[in-house]
Formats: C-alpha cells, structure tokens, sequence
C-alpha cells in the first residue's frame, strides 16, 4: 500500500477531481481497478479522472489522505476573508457548521499563530 502523493495527483486528474477524490476516500485504502469504470467512493470521480487513475495506479492500493490540514487552513481563509468582507460572524457560522466561538477563536489566530497550532 503507497500513500497517494497528492501533488502527483493533482497534475495526473486535475484540481476538482483531486478535491472530490478526497472529500469522498479522504483517509480510506482503496485498490485502485486496472481500468474505468471505477466502483464505490472512485464512481465520484468524472470519466477522465477515472481513466487517469487507473493507468497511475492500475491494482495498487493507494491510501487517499484526508489533508486535513489543507482544508483548515482553506477553511480558516474563507472565513477571515469574509469577516474582512463585512459578513456576520453568525452567518460564517452557519455557513461553515461552526459556532460562533469556534469562528472569534479562528478570527483571532494571528497568521503564525494559524500555521504553527497549539499545543493545548
């Protein structure tokens, strides 16, 4: 089993691809079919993608990773951008499925304080 390089990924099925791979097998080991249609979470993926994947990884098992990391701090941006766009703190809440706590304390986070985490 290889952990799927995501960088390698992104360039062999493209972006939007990558982030449906992840969103739907994020954390899962999947063996990947010697040729489309893919079956289970990999159906998700557009045709092209499929057929990508499959001459990449024809028969192995490739661990997709959740990359939570990236979506946090993805996630983190989105919300700082819209406060600074004027945007409810109660709406970005809603809007990311957060409390209102949980968006002060991201908008509080200074951007080292962001990159570095806490310990507690």
């Amino acid at each position: 089993m290889a952990i799927a390089d995501t960088t390698l990924l992104e360039k062999l099925i493209g972006e939007d691809a990558l982030r449906t791979l992840i969103g739907v097998a994020g954390g899962l080991a999947l063996r990947i079919p010697k040729s489309p249609p893919l079956s289970g979470p990999l159906a998700e993926l557009p045709m092209p993608a499929q057929e990508a994947l499959a001459r990449y990884a024809a028969g192995d098992i490739l661990y997709i990773p959740k990359c939570d990391g990236a979506r946090r701090a993805a996630r983190d941006a989105a919300i700082r951008a819209a406060y600074d766009a004027g945007h409810r703190v109660q709406d970005i809440a809603r809007e990311h499925r957060l409390t209102e706590r949980w968006v002060y304390e991201i908008l509080g986070r200074d951007d080292q304080n962001a990159e570095q985490g806490s310990l507690f």
